[in-house]
Parts: structure tokens; C-alpha cells; sequence
């Protein structure tokens, strides 16, 4: 089969596969990202502080509350926010290993990494992407709630100053998937709402996580 014949099969299956819909808009994503549209739309910068109220929109329940409601769960919900004091998660459910929040690479924009696998700096990019969802927030705001211990949300300070500072906006591979980065909005709003009476979440640092939110 010649080239040409080929590549209209696979498109072929492609449409039949995905729908018509789909494949334009997947069509319309590529020619986006390699005519540098991407690149202007989202262009990489800095975080900027924000000097405004996260409204976030998740309204959590009062210590008895939470305590009444998790029963003996409770034990497991402060073991695995432990685990994150630790330096520790578990990704996929996995035994824990070494929370890791700054890739390899960031110098390029992430439209670069998408095209790029080998400067991901890991073989999947699942297992840098799982740790940079923020997923581990939130046993750390449950725990919080439940004992009101300040070591969990200084540990959630310290791994999100850790982060910006090693992602910068639309650079690097935690900013090749909105589906990743929609998921750690949601964490982060999670937080805001989580440790916003802490004595750690001073303004600077709330301002620095609206900018974040942002971003």
C-alpha cells in the first residue's frame, strides 16, 4: 500500500473511531499547536502575586463533624497524611516513594514536551504528572481537620512553594495536559479552603496561591 493510501485508512479508521466531531477538533488542537498559536495564546512567564479571595467552592464540615462521619477511617486518613509529612506518597496505589514536584526540564514551553517524550526525564509521564496532580492535599486538609496540627499545612507550603518554583507558568511538562492542570486547580482550591484559618497561610502566601489559581 502506497503512503498516501496508508494515511487516509488511518484517517479513516481514525473518524471512525473518534466521530467526526472529535477529529476536527483534534485536527484543529494539532494545527494550533504546530503553527505556534499555542505558544502566543499561553505564552510562559512567572506567578504573580494576587492580592484577592479564593472563593473556593469547597465547603468542608466542622472537627466532630468530620470525625463522627470517618469513624475508624480516621487512623488511615492521618497515617496517609503522615506519610506525605514524611516526604512520601503513593502513586496508583503503589507502595510510597519520594514526593517529587521539580522535573527534569522546564526550559521550553510545554507545547514542546507534548512532541518531546524524551525530555520528560521520566519513561511515563504518568508518574510525574500523578505527584504534581496535588492529589496528597487532600488527606494532609483532612488530617488538618481532624487534629488541627500545624505540621499539615506547613508540609502543603512547603511542597507548593517547592512547585512554583520549579513550574513556571506553561513551562515544562506539568503543563502539557489541561486535564493535569484542571486537576490541580481543584487541589489547590481544595487547599485554599483547607488551611485558610492556619497560622501558616499568612497573606503573602495566599496571595502567591491566587496567583497560582490564576496562573
Amino acid at each position: 500500500m502506497s503512503p498516501l493510501l496508508s494515511h487516509l485508512s488511518l484517517s479513516l479508521k481514525v473518524v471512525r473511531e473518534l466521530g467526526l466531531g472529535q477529529t476536527i477538533s483534534y485536527a484543529i488542537y494539532q494545527a494550533g499547536k504546530r503553527s505556534g498559536y499555542y505558544r502566543l495564546a499561553t505564552p510562559a512567564g512567572n506567578y504573580a502575586p494576587l492580592r484577592a479571595t479564593i472563593h473556593s467552592p469547597f465547603v468542608l464540615p466542622g472537627r466532630e463533624e468530620l470525625k463522627n462521619f470517618l469513624g475508624k477511617q480516621a487512623r488511615s486518613v492521618i497515617a496517609e497524611a503522615d506519610e506525605v509529612v514524611s516526604g512520601q506518597v503513593r502513586l496508583f496505589s503503589n507502595p510510597p516513594v519520594p514526593l517529587v514536584l521539580a522535573p527534569a526540564d522546564t526550559r521550553w514551553h510545554w507545547t514542546h514536551y507534548e512532541s518531546h517524550p524524551s525530555s520528560w526525564g521520566v519513561e511515563d509521564i504518568k508518574f510525574l504528572w500523578e505527584p504534581a496532580r496535588f492529589g496528597w492535599v487532600f488527606p494532609l486538609g483532612r488530617a488538618y481537620g481532624l487534629t488541627g496540627d500545624e505540621k499539615y499545612p506547613a508540609v502543603f507550603w512547603r511542597h507548593f512553594e517547592t512547585f512554583i518554583l520549579a513550574n513556571p507558568p506553561n513551562r515544562g511538562p506539568n503543563w502539557a495536559s489541561a486535564q493535569e492542570v484542571a486537576l490541580r486547580l481543584m487541589a489547590l482550591l481544595f487547599a485554599a479552603r483547607a488551611f485558610e484559618e492556619s497560622i501558616l497561610s499568612t497573606p503573602d502566601r495566599k496571595a502567591v496561591l491566587a496567583g497560582a489559581v490564576a496562573a
